[in-house]
């Protein structure tokens, strides 16, 4: 009886390690990870039993490899603890002045951040080679997202730009959706064509074909930010597999496009101007980056004191978002300001890390890579556009700034980089 059970262990573990250890293309990767041992236990059994049961113990299986990452665990819940003390710094008096009540807007943020924390959970658990399979759907999904919200109606505007969309009480900005879906695609594209990924057609035009789609929609609406960092967040996916010549080439024909862009909107010229020198219009298009230099300037070493800056007093705008870190910069001074810097800079030592680790698979490394560079390339563009170096581009700061949908979002990809953790045991 004991030698049954220890040689039924043994299939059970082959049968669901076979998928990790499986490289993209292999028959392993295509048969959803099954041991010729694995396939004759279902010998008889009908195919939707087979299949929930196969689901069903993938997804046992596989969260039984590993406990996950705890720097990146602990670096998510740092982040939120920062957002919370600065939500609430940056929101009392507005909120008190708008809401009669000086906790209304953070409350309304830790919300975000319950929720935001459940689809980390869901995310951290879910079976990944089911978002393989929908990979097709979910691109298909981003695009008619994209697409309601510039029709007329459905689409809510706001600032002068069309990217929400009211859903009674909810109000979800489908960009940051989209930027998560388009980056499950183009990791199950990667996976899918790896053999192929050394052409220029597989490697380059069609991937870059179908981005150039969701780049102009997402200009339609209008935002750059996201357009931003969707093209380098895909970019970096297939940096990993591409030929490096061909980057240079469409690299070339992207920063074209983009110069295009910035000469004939007058709205992004003035940013430009505004960045290049703030002072030559310092009531109007430079006011917000000279107010930000002026709190990052004031903070020095340690800062004013948690809750004691002042530039967040109707001086700075949009303090509790776009320019959240300034008020960091203030308020803890530059080894704040640091220290916030060294926590998403370890969030990229983990990904990359985990990405070295699943490189053998083709999904899980590039799903790793794009995850990694969601959270990391907002956070620096944030950064440099709050420090002058780079022009303003609307970004918010991932994990810290207050926003519904961009909190979720981000605590979802923090889900499954965590869950890419759990595959190997060994991090």
């Amino acid at each position: 009886m004991n030698t049954r059970r220890k040689h039924n262990a043994q299939n059970s573990y082959l049968g669901s390690r076979a998928e990790t250890r499986a490289g993209s293309g292999g028959p392993d990767s295509r048969s959803g990870g099954l041991s010729p041992a694995g396939v004759s236990r279902w010998t008889g059994v009908p195919r939707t039993q087979r299949l929930a049961q196969g689901l069903a113990q993938g997804l046992t299986q596989e969260m039984g490899q590993g406990m996950g990452d705890r720097y990146l665990l602990g670096a998510t819940l740092a982040l939120l603890c920062i957002s919370v003390l600065f939500v609430f710094s940056t929101t009392a008096i507005p909120s008190q002045q708008f809401y009669g009540d000086r906790t209304a807007m953070v409350t309304k943020h830790i919300l975000h951040m319950v929720l935001g924390l459940g689809v980390f959970w869901f995310a951290s658990r879910i079976h990944l080679p089911i978002l393989r399979a929908l990979a097709v759907p979910m691109l298909l999904g981003a695009f008619c997202l994209l697409v309601l919200v510039l029709i007329p109606g459905i689409g809510s505007t706001a600032g002068g730009a069309q990217r929400w969309l009211q859903l009674g009480p909810l109000r979800l900005q489908p960009a940051e959706i989209c930027k998560v879906l388009l980056m499950i695609y183009f990791a199950a594209y990667i996976d899918r064509y790896r053999e192929q990924m050394q052409g220029f057609a597989s490697g380059v035009l069609i991937p870059f074909a179908i981005l150039s789609v969701f780049a102009l929609l997402l200009l339609l609406e209008p935002d750059f930010g996201s357009t931003a960092v969707l093209t380098l967040v895909v970019f970096g996916q297939l940096f990993t597999v591409a030929r490096l010549w061909h980057f240079f080439v469409v690299g070339m024909v992207a920063a074209c496009g983009a110069v295009a862009l910035i000469v004939t909107s007058p709205y992004r010229m003035r940013r430009l101007v505004a960045f290049m020198d703030p002072f030559q219009d310092p009531s109007a298009s430079g006011y917000q980056l000279i107010q930000s230099l002026i709190a990052v300037g004031s903070g020095g070493p340690l800062g004013s004191g948690l809750g004691a800056g002042r530039q967040k007093l109707f001086y700075l705008p949009a303090s509790h978002t776009d320019f959240i870190f300034a008020v960091i910069a203030e308020e803890l001074g530059t080894l704040g300001a640091i220290s916030v810097l060294s926590i998403f800079m370890l969030i990229l030592w983990r990904g990359i890390r985990i990405a070295s680790r699943l490189r053998e698979n083709g999904f899980y490394c590039s799903l790793a890579v794009g995850c990694t560079l969601m959270m990391i390339l907002p956070a620096l563009l944030n950064m440099g556009v709050v420090l002058g170096l780079l022009p303003t581009k609307g970004l918010v700061l991932p994990l810290i700034a207050y926003g519904g949908t961009a909190m979720i979002v981000h605590l979802g990809v923090m889900g499954l980089l965590f869950r890419l953790s759990t595959i190997d045991p060994e991090l």
